[in-house]
Formats: structure tokens, sequence, C-alpha cells
């Protein structure tokens, strides 16, 4: 077009340069000439207006060539925009409308990035329930490989599939802090202002799609002299960092249901679902942390979904002369959705309950402490004088026999305001004597929890929680036989979670006693105590 337009613009340029001097010469021209003249001006006004139609034409055609070559330009050129993309599918709680977004340089060789989310592409919950470091401690191998699924999708649908070239970090963390006040029991009255909680995630995606390991780092709490990690009491002289857990996961659920993990982990026997600021009594009796084995299988698609693992670890406690790998499970479970009602319902058992986080340390020396906890030596100095030292060891891990346990768990959802989530813990037959008693009788230890959660439609980013706590045969290891709990939790900023708790404890009756590895252990006083706890948790 640019072509045919140069010499109409060239012919026209001599017309006008022709027509000057004859223009000029009218005045004595004669009227041939002046006919001439009007016929060769009409010729150029004529000219003219098809030059000036042929210059819009053209512009037009240049406007829609760019508007083309935009739509086939790469969506890598930054320069630019792309359109907006449907929202693919994954979890339930992904954002239904928004602009999507990738922390990272697409163009970079593998796309390997460090964000400081745990998720890509999605806008983080103001609760920050969905953080890493903020899901399930048990089956959260499941939770990061369903992770890493969503981000598979995301970077699919933006074109760029993982190609195996490049690793991926996701950190989360949190740091918690609590006020709190509690008076009764055989304490009295206390009160103490704490740094409860900072941890710091690491979760490594690659290079493989089949392979993630997850990393994370927290902060010890307790006083140097309770674990034997420092000798002083200032408890801000030991805040030690160490690591929690690290384990590897294989698998990829866009391939196969089935995985496999390796590491130190909480095995996946129990759930400990709760919305209190106390650990549930259910957590403290049965919660295992070990460097264990597990295989497992997710079965993947929407709707009804069935789960279930298997593993295997060396336990702390044991009932032979020598400690091997003596200690595994079974967990099995069923999510499902009818009509308004969500609902997860699962069980599962273990071979010995003694290697509970609960069993092994206690925190209540010079009284039994674990069997894996410090114990107390005493003798008898020169003097005649009876004195004491705490002395940190393995504790009596070697048991007369192993005490297997079973778990029941479900998680109910009624409509959008109402859930409700129960876990009964009890172990399959009695200790020995030797080993755990209650009132000189060996052991049979059981825990119960119940919540009713209730999110208040009037109040953004608001639930309200009545709980409802027991235990039976537990007072060796410092448990209460009933409790009650009131929580609020609001979050006023992203990212963050305030909760207020109300807490009421009931001892265990006054005659009761109870022992562990033959050290006595807490006894019964049929008192009541109450805390009030204000804590503020901080997700990043």
């Amino acid at each position: 077009m640019k072509r045919s337009i140069l010499p109409l613009v060239t012919g026209v340029s001599l017309i006008c340069t022709l027509c000057n001097p004859v223009i000029a010469a009218t005045s004595t021209s004669s009227d041939s000439q002046m006919q001439k003249i009007s016929q060769m001006e009409q010729q150029l006004h004529a000219l003219q207006h098809e030059v000036l139609v042929l210059k819009k034409q053209t512009k037009s055609e240049h406007k829609q060539a760019v508007q083309v070559s935009k739509k086939t330009t790469p969506a890598s050129n930054k320069q630019i925009s792309t359109p907006p993309r449907d929202q693919i599918e994954g979890p339930t709680d992904l954002p239904k409308s928004g602009a999507m977004y990738l922390p990272m340089d697409l163009d970079v060789p593998g796309q390997s990035f460090v964000s400081s989310g745990p998720y890509v592409g999605i806008p983080l919950e103001y609760a920050g329930s969905n953080l890493i470091v903020n899901s399930p401690s048990v089956n959260q191998d499941v939770f990061l490989l369903n992770l890493r699924k969503n981000v598979t999708k995301r970077l699919e649908a933006y074109g760029r599939p993982d190609d195996g070239s490049g690793s991926h970090i996701l950190l989360s963390g949190t740091i918690q802090g609590q006020a709190l006040f509690s008076n009764g029991g055989n304490n009295g009255s206390q009160s103490d202002i704490n740094l409860t909680t900072a941890a710091l995630d690491a979760y490594i995606l690659g290079p493989s799609r089949w392979t993630s390991g997850l990393l994370e780092l927290s902060y010890d709490n307790n006083i140097g002299t309770q674990t034997g990690s420092f000798s002083s009491n200032n408890r801000t002289q030991n805040s030690r960092v160490f690591i929690n857990k690290a384990f590897v996961v294989i698998g990829d659920f866009l391939e196969t249901p089935f995985y496999g993990s390796f590491g130190q982990m909480f095995v996946p026997f129990g759930s400990y679902a709760t919305t209190l600021v106390s650990d549930p009594l259910t957590q403290t009796l049965g919660r295992i942390q070990a460097r264990a084995l597990v295989f497992g299988y997710r079965q993947q698609g929407a709707g009804n979904n069935l789960y279930a693992s298997t593993y295997i670890f060396k336990g702390a406690s044991h009932a032979s002369a020598t400690s091997r790998v003596n200690n595994g499970g079974i967990n099995v479970g069923y999510g499902f959705k009818m009509s308004q009602v969500n609902a997860d319902i699962g069980g599962g058992v273990i071979a010995n309950i003694a290697d509970s986080q609960g069993m092994q340390y206690t925190g209540n020396q010079p009284l039994f402490a674990g069997f894996g906890g410090p114990t107390v030596d005493t003798f008898v100095d020169t003097t005649g004088a009876t004195d004491s030292v705490v002395a940190v060891d393995t504790g009596n891990e070697r048991l007369v026999h192993r005490v297997p346990a079973y778990d029941a768990h479900a998680l109910l959802g009624f409509g959008d305001n109402i859930q409700v989530i129960g876990e009964y813990i009890t172990a399959s037959t009695n200790f020995n004597p030797t080993d755990m008693t209650l009132n000189s009788h060996g052991a049979k230890p059981q825990a119960f929890n119940i919540e009713g959660i209730y999110t208040l439609p009037w109040f953004s980013h608001a639930s309200a929680t009545l709980a409802y706590g027991m235990t039976k045969n537990a007072l060796a290891i410092g448990l209460p036989a009933k409790r009650y709990s009131f929580v609020v939790n609001k979050s006023w900023w992203k990212d963050t979670l305030q909760s207020l708790e109300f807490r009421h404890d009931i001892n265990y009756g006054a005659s009761t006693t109870s022992s562990g590895s033959s050290i006595a252990g807490p006894s019964g006083s049929s008192q009541s105590s109450n805390m009030v706890t204000l804590q503020f948790s901080y997700f990043f």
C-alpha cells in the first residue's frame, strides 16, 4: 500500500508545481488557457481527496496489524500484557476471581524461584490458616503434595510446564506470643508473658516433579535445666534452634494417588485438629514424632476421597533387650460431601503408644517426667544428708510389654458457619504396673476431645469455639480429668490471628495416685484451675 501511494503523491506534487506559474499568469492568458487551468484544478482537488482517503485506509490497516501482532506475541514478552486466565482447579479455598500472579521471572532458565509465601498465585488468607507452617502436623506430606500439584497446574496454565530443570523453594513461618493468667490448683496464681513459638519452614520442590522435601527450624521454649540442653534457668539464655521436621516426599498427585515419605516427621496416627490455643488432650496423649518410613494412598479428584497410609519406625521405648524397628501403624479415612454436610472420618492403630511425646516427656520432674525424660538421682553425702541432683538420661525406655492404641476422629461441616471436631484415643491394654500406674494398678490411658465451632457471620474473619475434653488413667503424664474451653479467634490484620481462650481444668480425685517407671507421679487433688490466655500469631 505504501508503494502505491508514493508515485501518486509525487505526481500530485509535480502538478502543483506546474500549476503555480500558470495560475499566476491568469490575468494575461487566453480563454482556452483558463479552461485548461480550471480542468487541472479540478483534477488536483480530486487527487488530493484520493490521497486523504488512502492515508486513512493505511492508518486503519496498520492499527489492525499491530493488534494482531500483540495477540500472537509470546506470553514471555514483558512489554505486552497477557489477558487474564480462567481460574484453574485446585483446593476449595482458591479465590474465584482476581488477578493471577507468580512470584518469579518466567524468562529465567528453569523458572527457579525463592518465594516468601507458601502458595504460587494464591492470595493468602487473613487467618493464615493456609500457610505451610500452619498445616496439620500429621499427614503433612499429603498437604505438601496437594500444594505441589496446584503449583504445577498453575505453571502449566501459564504455558510453563515444570521440566525438571530447576528447584523451587517456598518459605513460611510463624511467631506466636502469649500473655496468660491462671489461678487455682496446686500452683496458686501465676502470670506470664512469653514467646511461645518461632518456626521457619522451607519447602523444596524439585528438581524432579516426583521429589520434594520439607525442613522446619524451631526454637526451644523450655528452661534449659528441664530438657538438659543448657544449665541456666533463664529461658532467654536457652532459646536454642533445632530441627523439628526434615523429610523427603516422593510422589506426584498429577500422575498417581500413591506416595511415600521418609525422615523426621509426625507419624499419621491421629488427627488433632483444633481451633484452641491450648493443645487438645488427645494430642498430648497420642501424637508421635519419629524418624519414619511412610507409604500412602490419597484418592484424587473432586468429591469423595479415600485415604490410607502405613508407617514403621524405631521407637524410643522397647520391650526387648535391644532397640530396633519396633513400632508402626495404619491410618485410614474417608472424606465426602452430602448436601450441606462436609465430612472427614477416619481412624488408626499403632503398635506402641509409649513413644508419644506426652509419654516421653511430661515436664513434671522431680516426679515422673516421662519414659525418655530427665530423672532425679538421690545420694547420701559424707555428712549423712540426702541431696538430689537432676541428671539427664534416657529414662527407663525398656518396658515390660508394649501398649498398642487406637484412634478415631471426625470433622463435620454443616453449611458455611458450623463445624464439629471430635477425636478419641485409647490404649488397647493396660501398662504393666512397673511402667505406669493409676492407684497402683496398670494404667490404660484414654483421651477425648470435641469442639463446636461457629463462624460469626456478622463479624468478618472471626469464630467462636466451645470445647470439652476428658481423660482416664492419664494422671501419670500430668493431664487433668476434665477440661472445658471457650475461645474466640479473630484476624484483625492480614496473615495474623488473635485468640482469647478461657480454660477450666478439673483434676483427678484427691485419693488418686500415679507412677511411671517406678517413680512417683502426680497425685490427684479434686481441685480445679482456671487459665485465661491471650495469643497473637503472626504468619509469613
